[in-house]
């Protein structure tokens, strides 16, 4: 229901309320009272911004209104929202929202605070909020960064001798040497391969929705170039080599769509098996037992360990600013300030 009053009905009021809707008239700020629901508010939401988001994105998003915000927030008003309530909320979540009622992590508290946040500043470019209530509320404090597992040098090669015999070993070698991630190997071509100068154009990524599989850009619309190193092209020379044999052997029935990871058909692979399968060819190894992502993760720390530059690391892995790669993973930059005069010194007097 809209309550409407002129500007002379609030000039005869002298009462703070009313000198404040005065100015929000003359600033042009002024929202009107309305009945909208957090829940039919974030529906209508999510279907506008699913125009511009990645289908993946959508769905994340999805999951946590469903998941966390409706049961918590849903039949509230959306204009009723407040700071105080919402740091309830998190609290609440934090201490009794995961499964069973188990802690829910803050890390999914945080997610699910951001798409209420990216919500609510949308209501106020809608002008159904004046304010967002979501910038002031406090969510619980993440105790440290997530820890990633991670291989060093000697696991990745133990590793790798130890599943000789596995078909997608070569996509294996290419995730450890490159730090893809999963969608951006299952989306990738030949015509993305140039072996001759040894480098990788990463320019789509494929998504997994259910049994549902499409092709969009990379995560942060980040296409890259990544350069090989001489063990992985020779890795990939023998992969493509072994798929012509297989085009020939199946014929007329072979998949022939250009992708790397494919099938000894062609068909491409789901990423959610490639998932299971890079744990399923952990089995029997005695590693610590990490994801497909944790690839990704080995790659940059593996790099950063040894010296290379934060910023040729965040190129290599799509970030859009080296500053994500620093906080991510600044336990993996060596802190010796030792081995800096050691390079002052040799630069200026030994030179």
């Amino acid at each position: 229901m809209t309550t409407l009053c002129s500007l002379g009905d609030l000039g005869a009021a002298h009462s703070p309320s009313s000198r404040w809707l005065r100015g929000s008239f003359q600033a042009g700020t002024y929202v009107s009272p309305q009945n909208v629901t957090v829940a039919e508010w974030l529906d209508r939401w999510l279907l506008a911004a699913s125009v511009q988001l990645k289908p993946s994105t959508t769905a994340s998003y999805r999951a946590k209104v469903e998941t966390y915000l409706k049961p918590a927030l849903g039949s509230e008003r959306l204009q009723a929202l407040s700071p105080a309530r919402l740091s309830a909320v998190w609290r609440e979540m934090a201490e009794h929202g995961g499964k069973d009622g188990r802690p829910l992590s803050p890390r999914s508290v945080a997610f699910a605070r951001g798409v209420l946040r990216k919500a609510c500043a949308d209501a106020v470019v809608e002008r159904i909020l004046e304010v967002n209530p979501v910038a002031g509320s406090r969510a619980p404090k993440a105790d440290g960064k997530p820890k990633h597992v991670t291989w060093t040098g000697a696991q990745q090669r133990a590793f790798l001798e130890g599943i000789e015999a596995s078909r997608w070993r070569p996509v294996w070698v290419l995730a450890l040497a490159t730090g893809l991630r999963r969608g951006e190997l299952c989306g990738l071509t030949w015509d993305d391969v140039d072996l001759e100068a040894g480098v990788v154009s990463v320019e789509r990524s494929t998504t997994q929705l259910g049994r549902e599989v499409m092709t969009t850009s990379p995560k942060n619309h980040e296409r890259r170039r990544v350069a090989l190193e001489a063990h992985t092209i020779s890795e990939l020379r023998t992969w493509k080599k072994a798929q012509a044999v297989e085009r020939l052997r199946a014929g007329g029935a072979y998949v022939d769509g250009g992708q790397v990871v494919v099938w000894e058909d062609g068909s491409p692979v789901l990423p959610d098996y490639l998932t299971k399968r890079f744990l399923s060819d952990q089995e029997g190894l005695k590693l610590p037992r990490m994801t497909l992502h944790g690839t990704r993760h080995t790659h940059a720390t593996t790099l950063l360990r040894e010296g290379v530059p934060v910023h040729i690391v965040a190129k290599r892995l799509g970030h859009k600013d080296a500053s994500v790669t620093l906080n991510v993973y600044a336990d993996a930059i060596p802190d010796d300030d030792t081995r800096a005069m050691d390079v002052f010194s040799r630069a200026v007097w030994e030179a």
